[in-house]
């Protein structure tokens, strides 16, 4: 198992997890913003949900949010209200994101894995479930690694290595785990770190993060790419 496995298995109370096995597990931080937000609430309602389990990890964006029924029923849910991105809130807020498995039903949380957390979308009614109950169910996709090799400069900043890979890749890696590696990545900056996690949802991966240790463990493919 690489780190992305390791860390599902680890939250699904499995000794072990292999490429095409659905799991339920229970995800660190549950995460509702962008546009389909009302989409989570007006599902847990409408499945007859009464109460959120574990509000504590639940964030919910709510910047510009009118409908004072919902932030009434967030309030009183124990669900926390921020006024900005999960991803500004987290780095603000300085909570660790090594291995966090967040789930979210916006494709831009994706972006969070170049801070070494581990993000997965999911539809707004599977996350009205997991407010109900902790968890949600997944398959584990297969997971491909990709080594950077050579020195960060201002021809490969973050945002020109995304638009390299974009242009590499095109959409030969929808559906996959994508772990990106390499030494390279331990001359990037913090910034340069995110403006290359972009690369992540735009390349449609099913989920991707950043390790400048390499995959520690089994992958279905390695590609190694020199700069």
């Amino acid at each position: 198992m690489n780190l992305i496995e390791k860390r599902l298995a680890e939250l699904a109370s499995l000794p072990a997890v292999t490429p095409g096995d659905r799991i339920e597990l229970t995800p660190d931080w549950k995460l509702i913003s962008g546009k389909n937000s009302h989409s989570v609430f007006k599902a847990f309602w409408e499945q007859g949900y009464k109460k959120v389990t574990n509000p504590e990890t639940v964030l919910f964006s709510a910047a510009g949010e009118k409908e004072d029924y919902l932030l009434t029923f967030c309030k009183d849910s124990g669900i926390s209200l921020i006024d900005c991105e999960p991803e500004d809130y987290f780095c603000k807020a300085g909570i660790k994101q090594d291995s966090a498995v967040l789930a979210g039903i916006n494709q831009q949380i994706k972006q969070m894995g170049g801070s070494g957390s581990i993000p997965i979308v999911i539809s707004p009614a599977a996350m009205a479930d997991c407010l109900a109950t902790s968890s949600f169910s997944m398959v584990i996709p297969d997971t491909i690694y990709i080594e950077l090799i050579g020195a960060a400069n201002q021809q490969y900043s973050g945002e020109a290595l995304c638009r390299y890979l974009l242009e590499t890749f095109h959409d030969s890696l929808i559906g996959n785990a994508v772990i990106l590696g390499g030494a390279l990545l331990e001359q990037l900056t913090k910034q340069e770190r995110r403006n290359l996690s972009h690369f992540i949802p735009l390349s449609g991966a099913a989920v991707g993060v950043l390790s400048a240790d390499g995959p520690l463990g089994q992958v279905e493919s390695v590609i190694k790419i020199k700069l």
